[in-house]
């Protein structure tokens, strides 16, 4: 982490004095910046390169919002981070568009600094000019549909009604097709026909919404067309699946609060996410993958290094990057093979991603087993103090395997 510019911009002194006491332990690992206004902010980055910024809000003459999209448009690579105890919900909206993450105060120095290491780690992966190459250029690449957007700005707003998602909802008729098969798939289990959109809305719940938005925009952004490579993306969304619903569990288990366990639901569905990037590519490199993956026992994430130049972990976050998904969530799909690379000391959505992709052995399927697998690290859970809860963790597995064996 060495070498890394931050700017912390805030009008109240004294907020910017707490930062300075908070943060003097890490001054070994970044060089820190602090500006009154959004003026002084640009006048410093015209002078000085800085790879994060942290603005407040709610500041007179240029709000936090208003700065961070200058700051997109003239440093484009600087990560912009909002750190705010107060906003109105438009304001709050419009700071989102333009934030890479959003941080409340009060703001304690080890979440602060959690946030920030996270960040470096993902920007550290994405800098792999190996992964521009063999993935594409960030311009060609798809970006997140609009409708995903306009579900997360109107969960967000407390005025909406199920009818106004409906509505959203109405106007996307893959989606609306999708809703309306999987409230009606044995995973729910009713006794009748559900066919109306509202009533789906409310039996799947505004959260699993964005979640369904976001695996049909993956499925669809990275197409497969080859029949041999279809079985093991069919393979991958039952997995996906299962491991996203097992890593909510585990989160609710260790009480993880606010929307915890919605990260690590987001970060299991699209744990492999990479993998799909790989398939929907081709070519002689990934004939070559699957050749080695069925023929040798090297560790599959050495193959894809030494074949593509990076893992599908990365490959995944190199994307949701481009996304602008949570760190958090991308933290999760980035270390699922080597949880014990973070510095946090808690349990988070690399913990229940790791755990769940353990615990959920694949079914038996030709040449497919080792392309899935994954050992717990209990080097990992041992420094988290949670080795112990890993046979409760293994009966909700069981438990998650018996709800899909319907499926």
């Amino acid at each position: 982490m060495n070498n890394k510019n931050i700017l912390f911009v805030d009008d109240n002194e004294n907020v910017i004095d707490g930062i300075k006491r908070q943060l003097r332990p890490y001054r070994d690992q970044w060089q820190l910046f602090f500006a009154y206004s959004g003026a002084q902010a640009l006048q410093l980055m015209s002078q000085q390169e800085i790879d994060l910024i942290v603005s407040d809000m709610m500041m007179p003459e240029m709000r936090g919002d208003q700065l961070l999209k200058k700051v997109s448009e003239l440093y484009p690579a600087t990560v912009r981070i909002i750190l705010s105890g107060y906003a109105d919900e438009a304001t709050l909206k419009s700071g989102l568009e333009v934030a890479h993450q959003y941080l409340s105060k009060p703001c304690t120095a080890d979440i602060l600094r959690e946030a920030i290491t996270q960040i470096f780690k993902v920007q550290d992966c994405v800098l792999n000019p190996r992964i521009a190459a063999e993935v594409g250029d960030p311009n060609q690449l798809p970006s997140l549909p609009k409708i995903y957007h306009q579900l997360n700005a109107a969960i967000a707003d407390e005025d909406t009604t199920i009818n106004d998602i409906a509505a959203i909802f109405a106007n996307d008729m893959v989606l609306s097709a999708k809703l309306l098969q999987l409230v009606n798939s044995p995973y729910f289990g009713f006794n009748r026909v559900v066919s109306s959109l509202t009533e789906s809305i409310n039996l799947v719940g505004l959260k699993r919404l964005n979640n369904l938005v976001l695996s049909v925009h993956v499925k669809n952004a990275f197409p497969v067309s080859d029949a041999e490579m279809e079985r093991y993306m069919e393979y991958l969304w039952l997995d996906a699946g299962r491991v996203a619903e097992l890593a909510r569990q585990i989160a609710l288990s260790e009480n993880q609060q606010e929307d915890r366990p919605d990260q690590a639901y987001l970060a299991g569905l699209l744990h492999n996410m990479g993998l799909l990037i790989f398939l929907s590519r081709g070519g002689d490199e990934l004939n070559r993958l699957m050749n080695q993956v069925e023929n040798t026992d090297t560790p599959v994430p050495d193959l894809e290094m030494a074949i593509f130049g990076f893992t599908r972990s990365e490959a995944a976050a190199y994307v949701l990057s481009l996304w602008k998904i949570p760190p958090r969530i991308i933290e999760g799909i980035l270390l699922q093979n080597n949880p014990n690379d973070s510095d946090y000391d808690g349990v988070s959505a690399l913990t229940a991603v790791h755990v769940a992709s353990g615990l959920l052995k694949p079914s038996v399927m030709s040449g497919c087993d080792r392309l899935f697998d994954m050992s717990v690290d209990t080097e990992y859970l041992q420094r988290l103090n949670k080795l112990e809860r890993l046979p409760a963790w293994k009966i909700l597995a069981d438990k998650v395997l018996a709800q899909y064996a319907g499926k």
